[in-house]
């Protein structure tokens, strides 16, 4: 009982990781600020944006499956997709700016986290 609720913390503390970047959605200063790139374009803008909402997204079904069981391994899998292929694209595509290279540190984290989570609450 006792490692379930642990896994179940860990799923939440990765569920509340994802709506910081969640917060980008309000405005472009907020996308500007969490990533340090300029989205001046307003296409640019909008496509972070909206990134920004499945941040919202992910991190709610994290929430959820750290508190209801049968929703817990969907979630895993959209976290894990979520984290693991931003580290991918970054590690693939070469040198990034300081801000999402250290995104991508506390990502592989948040993976080791989950793969916690997922330990933990068989």
């Amino acid at each position: 009982m006792r490692s379930s609720r642990i896994g179940s913390l860990l799923m939440a503390g990765v569920g509340v990781a994802h709506l910081v970047p969640a917060t980008a959605v309000v405005s472009r200063r907020r996308v500007e600020g969490l990533y340090d790139v300029d989205a001046r374009d307003r296409n640019v803008e909008l496509l972070l944006r909206h990134r920004a909402t499945f941040f919202g997204l992910v991190g709610a079904a994290l929430l959820a499956g750290a508190v209801h069981p049968p929703y817990r391994l969907p979630a895993l899998l959209a976290g894990v997709l979520s984290l693991g292929s931003f580290v991918g694209l970054v590690e693939a595509a070469g040198p990034a700016n300081e801000e999402l290279t250290r995104i991508v540190r506390v990502d592989v984290g948040l993976l080791g986290a989950l793969a916690g989570a997922a330990a933990l609450t068989r």
